[in-house]
């Protein structure tokens, strides 16, 4: 695609070949001048990317002066997030092209940077050869200028030449920049011109090269020295209540060709104080008081070709409450010619232009320091920081909640010259808040912004001066997860420090998350009766069927220092026991529903699935009458009948934060009924066994019933802990319980009367106990205590002389008459079957001794046979 060449290796010419898409990102081929055939390759150069086409342009200059030839290879299809187009510069050293590129230019995205590259000889007059590189798609194209040295070639163009700035055309040039040629004089006026082609609109563009002027610029003044901030006015503007200067602005230039002596130039100088490259954003200096209070001013001056010296005068102005009075004021003087309107014609001689490297010149001006002879200012800032909290194994402790505040206390103390602009920075976490700083005289603190508190100790702080600020914060905003809290501390001046230790600390403090937690209990009632029939649990239809009601509450109290940030409550609920005498699962507290969390502004209760209510009952009871069982609650028990209404909705309220997990449609644990062979019956069997593998017996023993009374007590212990009762687990989460401030959690629940009747019908007392423990997890790193505690539920047979025996129904008494008559009328028929009421003897009636007999009198009759009395 593109072929140079020149003496790259000595006095033998060479020649480089490009082959921009060999291995697919190009090469660029060296060839020494030979007579043999093949010509021998002395040097193969490869390309960075894949598909960049490096070898598509090449051209030779002097770049840098020294007469050795440079090569330069143009890679127009390089391409990266921000760039398009590349050109790379080889520069020879010694004879020699180094393998890897000495320079890199790069162009904008898509612009073909590199389509064309062109040596266009010797522009300025400085015996380095210059470049110029084509983007002709960069806008409607573009072509760089860059300028060569005896350093190498300068990255920054010395001049960027755009289509649309160029008015020679009446339409507008496309692809300007696709094609260059230079080096060659075609106006006669000693420097090279270049030619550029816009392919796309048919056209070629002559760029003339114009004459470059040697100017040299300076600027003096007295003022600039020492400028006394404290002092207004100058020799200028003595009027003023501000802080001024004034300096002058001086250029001479000589003639740049000998028709050229004593003609005059129109140029424009600008000023500008601090902003120029990027120094500063904003300048303590400005110009022109009466207009726009600009730190830039620009004028124009006529300046005659005769190397005389020509100087325009310049006053600045100090800003007011400027602190910076340390560093010097930076100045930068420029000029330029004022360019007249171009021609129709581009043949007609344009006016030279300055060389710009020589057309500016950079000075700056000095405040009036106690800093010696030599106006440096070298200060020795000692800094002591600590805080006011307790020691605990060497280091600070911070422990929460038992202090509102934290103090850091700095001392600071000069032990050199003046230290100009001092300020003392304390940087900390953005959880922790800047409340204020002691009040001082010469001491100022404001804050910089959510992590830096910024004091002004003086401009100057003097020598052996000493001060002492203490500035307070607020640690209540720091998170759960943190556990370190950093001062870093520091003092930071525009005088030069000379102490061998630098003025800051870095102050670490433990975090300490200290609670005491506190766990109480009460169940309600206080005392609880069964009595009655058993009943099976395929009879039982309802809540009420079940037995009395049962509340077990559990209180959380937070007694400080510091927050809790999640308790963890849980639960051993007895919820079954295994009888004794059928080895089977008897409901014991039945769950009624799910746990009710008060006075927590966020909570969850977990139970697992089919525990709460698993037979379904539903209950006589109204949900608008449903404060007949809160009223087991303290609060409730206690309250004015107007008052429960709201005292329901708060308890609705925390029941919604709990967390039940419903079981699945074929999960429905529970006690086995004896009676029940069905399926389903089975199937709960299997769920009881397997969640309950071990007999769980309970615990009785002999209590001699009271100093009183000599009668021997028969007690009952069901207890999670004695493992006397099948328990399960009952989870509760309480978030962000504040010091000094409690939460409570309601389990509500049915005491099964069926199982004590049956199980402890002799029993003076049952005691069912629920235990609960309450823990922070590690994860907040939360110095606490676990903590537990139990309820008990006392539940008494009824008393012996209350249990009368309960009257036989009438129906029984009939049923027994009925039966009894039926027995004696199949007793009185088998008799009678069987001949037992017919008589063996004759009967009287059927013959006359009957007559006969009754004819003697009986009393006759006995004396006749000497049997009488």
């Amino acid at each position: 695609m593109a072929v140079t060449g020149g003496r790259y290796f000595g006095d033998r010419m060479s020649y480089a070949a490009g082959a921009p898409r060999s291995n697919g990102h190009g090469q660029v081929v060296i060839f020494n001048k030979a007579n043999t055939n093949p010509i021998p390759v002395k040097m193969i150069l490869e390309g960075e990317q894949f598909g960049s086409s490096f070898g598509y342009e090449l051209t030779t200059a002097d770049i840098n002066g020294d007469q050795k030839p440079d090569l330069i290879i143009a890679a127009p299809f390089y391409f990266n997030k921000s760039e398009g187009g590349a050109v790379y510069i080889y520069q020879n050293d010694k004879d020699m092209l180094p393998e890897q590129p000495t320079l890199k230019l790069t162009g904008t995205m898509e612009s073909h940077f590199g389509l064309a590259l062109a040596n266009i000889g010797d522009i300025n007059k400085d015996s380095c050869e210059d470049l110029a590189v084509g983007a002709p798609y960069e806008g409607d194209g573009v072509v760089y200028i860059y300028l060569g040295s005896r350093t190498g070639l300068v990255s920054k163009p010395a001049q960027r030449i755009q289509a649309s700035d160029l008015g020679l055309l009446p339409h507008p040039l496309h692809t300007f920049g696709s094609s260059i040629s230079g080096g060659t004089d075609v106006d006669g006026n000693s420097y090279p011109d270049i030619a550029v082609g816009a392919y796309n609109s048919s056209a070629v563009v002559m760029l003339l090269s114009r004459p470059i002027i040697n100017i040299e610029t300076t600027a003096r003044g007295n003022e600039l020295r020492n400028i006394d901030p404290a002092k207004p006015g100058c020799l200028h503007d003595a009027s003023t209540n501000l802080t001024c200067f004034t300096f002058e602005a001086c250029c001479s230039i000589e003639p740049y060709e000998p028709a050229s002596a004593n003609k005059d130039l129109r140029l424009l100088y600008t000023v500008e104080a601090e902003t120029f490259g990027g120094h500063k954003k904003f300048s303590r200096v400005f110009f022109d008081r009466e207009i726009k209070h600009s730190n830039v001013v620009k004028r124009e001056v006529t300046v005659r070709t005769n190397g005389r010296q020509t100087c325009q005068q310049v006053t600045g102005y100090i800003k007011e409450n400027t602190k910076d009075i340390q560093s010097p004021i930076k100045f930068r003087l420029n000029y330029t010619i004022v360019e007249p309107r171009l021609p129709r014609s581009g043949l007609e001689l344009l006016n030279p232009i300055l060389d710009q490297t020589q057309a500016f010149a950079e000075f700056e001006g000095t405040f009036q320091k106690d800093c010696g002879d030599d106006d440096i200012c070298e200060s020795n800032l000692i800094l002591n920081a600590e805080l006011d909290l307790d020691m605990e194994n060497d280091n600070y402790a911070l422990i929460l909640g038992e202090k509102n505040e934290t103090r850091v206390n700095v001392n600071v103390l000069n032990k050199a010259d003046s230290a100009y602009e001092t300020q003392l920075f304390v940087v900390h976490q953005k959880s922790v808040s800047y409340i204020a700083a002691s009040r001082t005289n010469s001491v100022t603190c404001n804050r910089f912004n959510d992590t830096v508190v910024a004091c002004s100790l003086g401009n100057p702080m003097k020598r052996n001066t000493a001060l002492y600020v203490s500035l307070r914060f607020d640690p209540s905003g720091l998170e759960n997860d943190e556990r370190k809290l950093t001062f870093h501390v520091f003092v930071n001046t525009t005088s030069q420090h000379i102490g061998d230790v630098k003025p800051e600390k870095e102050l670490e403090v433990r975090v300490v998350k200290r609670v005491t937690l506190t766990l109480t209990g009460y169940d309600k009632p206080e005392q609880s009766f069964y009595s009655g029939e058993v009943k099976k649990d395929s009879k039982v239809m309802q809540m009420e069927d079940i037995g009395s009601p049962v509340m077990h509450t559990y209180t959380i109290f937070n007694e400080g220092p510091w927050k809790a940030p999640k308790v963890e409550l849980n639960i051993y609920w007895p919820h079954q026991l295994t009888s004794e005498k059928s080895k089977k699962d008897k409901w014991l507290l039945y769950l009624e529903a799910m746990p009710i969390v008060e006075n927590a502004a966020l909570s969850e209760c977990e139970v697992a699935p089919g525990l709460i209510n698993p037979l379904k009952l539903t209950s006589k009871t109204k949900s608008n009458d449903l404060l007949s069982t809160l009223q087991m609650a303290p609060a409730a028990y206690m309250m004015r009948p107007t008052d429960k209404t709201q005292y329901f909705s708060r308890y609705s309220t925390y029941s919604e934060k709990s967390v039940y997990k419903k079981p699945k449609p074929t999960q429905r644990p529970g006690p086995y009924d004896e009676d029940d062979d069905d399926e389903e019956g089975r199937y709960l069997n299997r769920v009881r066994r397997n969640t309950f593998e071990r007999i769980i017996r309970p615990e009785r023993f002999m209590d001699n019933g009271g100093e009183h009374t000599n009668r021997k007590r028969d007690i009952v212990e069901l207890d999670c802990n004695k493992a006397t009762a099948s328990c399960v687990k009952i989870k509760c989460d309480i978030y962000n319980i504040e010091a000094f401030t409690e939460a409570s959690v309601h389990i509500r629940a049915r005491l099964w009367n069926s199982t004590l009747v049956s199980e402890y019908p002799r029993a003076d007392l049952v005691r069912i106990m629920s235990r609960a423990t309450a823990k922070i997890p590690l994860e907040f790193s939360v110095e606490h205590t676990e903590v537990n505690y139990l309820v008990e539920t006392r539940a008494y047979p009824e008393l012996l002389d209350q249990q009368r025996e309960q009257p036989t129904s009438i129906w029984v008494y009939i049923v027994a008459i009925i039966c009894g008559l039926v027995v004696l009328a199949v007793v009185v028929l088998i008799l009678w079957h069987i001949g037992f009421f017919k008589r063996r003897r004759p009967d009287p009636t059927l013959s006359g001794n009957l007559v006969k007999s009754e004819e003697k009198p009986f009393l006759n009759d006995a004396t006749s046979n000497g049997r009488g009395f």
